[in-house]
């Protein structure tokens, strides 16, 4: 597990120091600077004093890759193929074929993604072959993986609904009850969680207190909210009526720049977010099919759109996590400085295995398509889930992601590897034996 955990995070390595992202800096400062950010949910940033222990972020890429190893080692034993060696293989195909390594290196919560759809599964399908512990451990890990990104939540309940209905098909209302039970609870934990704290921290009993600003940017920017705005604009009072000209082109432009009117004239996210739901109401109301057309274009966008080393470009100063790194790190400052990604060769790095990961992904896609035809005979219940939820995830995490905040490359990367991986372990499985059976054929042999 140890030397698969290496495998998984090789990009650290080659670049000389854990991988970050412009969000990085937010996810480190919530905790070390003690503020709880408009946008982004603290709990990834507690996972990240809890392995950096403010000694060294290697601590925190070292624990993704442990967790992700740990993860696949179980899901291949109950698959009935226990033996712990079949592991590191599997991650290094992993780590050559798909993106995963560069999501796990990479000190953000996306490598969380695919870790929650393997939690639920096991959760909602394979709990009679885990241990008690092992039990509370992917109930834990799925429920912390929820909270850690806003996007996890709808994704979380829909995949255990998604459970639910194919456990209900293949064993019955009682089994589904306990299996929806099992892959819910994470959600409802998580959510109660996210509550609580925006409650404490906002003032407000909110999954997402500012979450209207995110879908006001995407109804204006894919043109219903502007064609509304300019018919409905100065008659409306909207404070964003007399900002309407110099909104920008592009919708991250208008939530992140410094010289956007949303921070120069309206105020900010937190002002404006009362104002933004309403106009969402407004265009929803005024042109619900041109939403809807709009959010089903953004949705297929994003799916099709796979971007291995999506943001490992260069992050100087701020945004970014150097000044974080200077003050709390001051001795891995000048590895950070002198790592690949901050001399701008990573980025081109990524670049060169991006090609063979898109195409991976898309005969992954393909393989979840067909396994059910090819080993329907082998498949059973358990494995048959595992291709759906795969694909499910797929489908619902382009919907969430691009649907509603815009389509990203790294948005479909961080769980693409699924596509790959869920039908080599389906193929994998040991043909009707059990998880025990195939434990007591090893320990003869």
């Amino acid at each position: 597990m140890a030397l698969a955990a290496l495998i998984l995070v090789w990009p650290a390595f080659w670049n000389g120091y854990p991988l970050v992202f412009a969000d990085t800096g937010t996810y480190l400062g919530q905790v070390l600077h003690v503020y709880l950010g408009w946008d982004r949910p603290p709990f990834y940033s507690v996972f990240l004093l809890a392995t950096h222990w403010r000694l060294t972020l290697w601590g925190s890429v070292l624990a993704q890759g442990l967790i992700v190893a740990h993860l696949l080692g179980v899901t291949l034993r109950v698959l009935g193929r226990p033996n712990p060696w079949l592991l590191p293989p599997v991650a290094l195909a992993l780590s050559v074929l798909t993106g995963l390594p560069w999501t796990a290196a990479q000190l953000i919560p996306d490598v969380f993604t695919g870790v929650l759809v393997l939690a639920l599964w096991l959760l909602g399908f394979k709990a009679a072959a885990l241990s008690t512990g092992e039990r509370l451990w992917f109930a834990v890990l799925a429920a912390a993986s929820i909270a850690f990104h806003q996007s996890h939540v709808p994704l979380a309940f829909g995949l255990a609904l998604c459970g639910g209905a194919l456990l209900l098909a293949a064993r019955g209302a009682r089994p589904a009850l306990r299996g929806v039970f099992r892959m819910a609870g994470p959600g409802v934990l998580a959510a109660l969680a996210l509550v609580a704290v925006n409650l404490m921290g906002h003032g407000r009993a909110s999954l997402s207190p500012f979450g209207p600003v995110f879908l006001a940017a995407r109804v204006i920017y894919d043109g219903p909210g502007m064609d509304f705005l300019r018919r409905a604009c100065p008659e409306a009072g909207w404070r964003v009526c007399g900002s309407l000209g110099r909104l920008g082109p592009y919708h991250n432009a208008f939530l992140w720049g410094t010289d956007s009117p949303l921070w120069t004239e309206l105020g900010g996210p937190k002002a404006w977010a009362a104002e933004a739901s309403e106009v969402v109401s407004a265009v929803l109301r005024d042109a619900p099919g041109a939403v809807a057309l709009a959010f089903a274009a953004n949705s297929l966008e994003q799916f099709r759109m796979v971007g291995t080393g999506d943001g490992v470009e260069p992050w100087p100063g701020v945004p970014g996590p150097e000044p974080l790194i200077a003050q709390f790190f001051p001795h891995e400052r000048d590895l950070f400085l002198a790592a690949r990604q901050q001399r701008g060769l990573l980025v081109l790095d990524a670049g060169r295995w991006a090609p063979l990961h898109r195409v991976v992904a898309l005969f992954g896609f393909l393989a979840l398509l067909a396994v059910p035809l090819l080993l329907r005979r082998r498949l059973g219940s358990a494995g048959a889930a595992l291709v759906v939820l795969a694909l499910a995830a797929g489908v619902g995490n382009a919907a969430i992601t691009g649907g509603l905040s815009g389509p990203t490359p790294r948005y479909q990367a961080r769980l693409a590897w699924l596509f790959a991986f869920a039908p080599a372990a389906v193929a994998l499985a040991a043909p009707g034996l059990s998880v025990r059976q195939a434990v007591e054929r090893r320990q003869a042999a």
